[in-house]
């Protein structure tokens, strides 16, 4: 009972401290980071920059699409200038994974520490950059929580019938790992589960890529939701951000083993393996992208007018 709650625990600051991890770093950007946004979209290419800035300053590329869907359909920003955005918070995203992949366990204490002191007694805008700090710090509180109520989890033979019958059906991964990034809200979170059942032994490196690729798929699912209610323009926005990690998954699925056999090859520890992996996808279906913005733009035009 005590590691199941540590495992509910585990799971709750982690998507907390992802969340405060936002605000801090939002509120500390202010309206200064909503001006810079709007500049930085002026050309694609300038949009694939500031996106991968914008989502590794906030921790969050759904956070990100959400917020180019709401400057979208408030006509701040042409559409054909947001898929730049898009391409760069796929990108950008990955800094969460690189970090959730460093070994911090003894630093929690100092780092909770020392970010809710900066938040308690440091004056003006820059407390909210200890509150971020806080929030890095329950992230891996969360990890550590969770290494902790997963290890029985996975001892369990149904659990362990699951995840072994996914390592011969990487179709199924992917749609284990759509799911639970949709649950999730975050592909960060999705990523940094699988990293630890990847350490644990329970996921084997392939079938961990092939959750990592579905998480991509299901980081959209709140973009898609808000776009619901806005104007078209927003909604080719949360489609397109849809088709590019769909396109990502199509493009890395067949190459899925010799992914894994080269990420081993490159060495680090399985966690680090799956964050490499993580980047690897985002980066490369993003750029593989880019150059073709300009008829992305008219299909999409031509698909929701």
């Amino acid at each position: 009972m005590s590691l199941l709650l540590a495992m509910l625990l585990g799971l709750f600051c982690l998507l907390y401290g992802m969340s405060i991890l936002r605000l801090g770093l939002e509120r500390f950007a202010a309206d200064a980071f909503k001006r810079v946004l709007d500049k930085m979209t002026l050309t694609p290419w300038r949009g694939l920059w500031s996106g991968t800035a914008a989502t590794a300053l906030l921790q969050s590329s759904t956070a990100l699409s959400v917020m180019t869907i709401s400057f979208v359909d408030a006509g701040l920003i042409p559409f054909e200038n947001a898929l730049g955005l898009i391409l760069g918070s796929n990108i950008g995203t990955t800094m969460t994974t690189q970090l959730l992949a460093f070994s911090l366990d003894s630093f929690i204490p100092y780092i909770l520490l020392l970010g809710s002191l900066g938040f308690l007694f440091i004056p003006n805008r820059y407390r909210y950059l200890a509150l971020s700090v806080f929030g890095l710090g329950l992230l891996f509180l969360a990890l550590h929580l969770l290494k902790t109520g997963m290890a029985p989890l996975a001892e369990i033979p149904i659990v362990q019938a699951f995840l072994m019958q996914l390592g011969d059906h990487h179709f199924q991964g992917v749609l284990a790992g759509t799911l639970l990034s949709a649950l999730l809200h975050s592909s960060a979170a999705t990523t940094g589960l699988v990293m630890l059942l990847t350490e644990g032994g329970y996921l084997t490196l392939p079938t961990a890529l092939a959750f990592i690729f579905g998480a991509n798929i299901g980081t959209c699912f709140t973009a898609v939701i808000a776009s619901f209610v806005t104007n078209r323009a927003a909604q080719r926005v949360a489609l397109f951000h849809v088709l590019l990690n769909v396109f990502g998954v199509l493009l890395f699925l067949p190459l899925l083993n010799p992914l894994a056999y080269l990420l081993e090859g490159l060495g680090g520890s399985l966690s680090r393996q799956v964050a490499n992996a993580h980047t690897v996808f985002n980066l490369v279906s993003s750029l593989v992208v880019f150059p073709f913005l300009p008829l992305a733009t008219r299909f999409l035009t031509r698909v929701l007018k």
